[in-house]
């Protein structure tokens, strides 16, 4: 065998080796302690969504997962409650340029106080008005480290 078949026999050994003894967390806190900054649980964590003592800090029943998601951001654990408008399963849209629909809106809409978000889509952290048929930005929510609306997100401990 040559030396560089012994080479990659012991490169997959050792990475194989790797991943079988990786650690494995059931617990949001010890998990987030250990990955820092994670957007969604990944396969090191093995516990439930919605783990009862977190049911219990957002006025939910472990049943009700789906109405929820969490993350890390440095070492703690971040949650977001699903509503009207509130899209906990993706980043903030921060685009301060005005999209087709917008465009489109205003035009038809030249004084409008305010475009809906059926026109500006749910994403965004950018609220926008027309002025005289042209789109302004009248405010803009801060986001995180991680991209997602700060707004939406609480700190969550046992």
């Amino acid at each position: 065998m040559s030396i560089k078949w012994l080479f990659l026999a012991a490169a997959f050994t050792f990475l194989a080796g790797r991943s079988a003894f990786a650690q494995t967390y059931s617990d949001p806190v010890a998990y987030c302690h250990a990955v820092g900054r994670i957007d969604k649980p990944d396969s090191r964590y093995t516990g439930p969504k919605l783990p009862a003592w977190m049911a219990k800090k957002l006025n939910l029943k472990t049943s009700q997962s789906r109405m929820m998601e969490w993350r890390c951001a440095d070492g703690t654990v971040l949650a977001c409650l699903y509503g009207a408008n509130i899209p906990c399963d993706s980043k903030a849209n921060t685009s301060q340029k005005p999209t087709d629909p917008i465009l489109d809106y205003c035009r038809q809409n030249p004084d409008s106080t305010f475009v809906p978000m059926v026109v500006t889509g749910h994403d965004t952290t950018v609220s926008w008005a027309c002025h005289g048929g042209n789109p302004v930005v009248i405010n803009s929510a801060a986001v995180d480290a991680q991209g997602y609306a700060k707004a939406y997100w609480k700190t969550v401990s046992p």
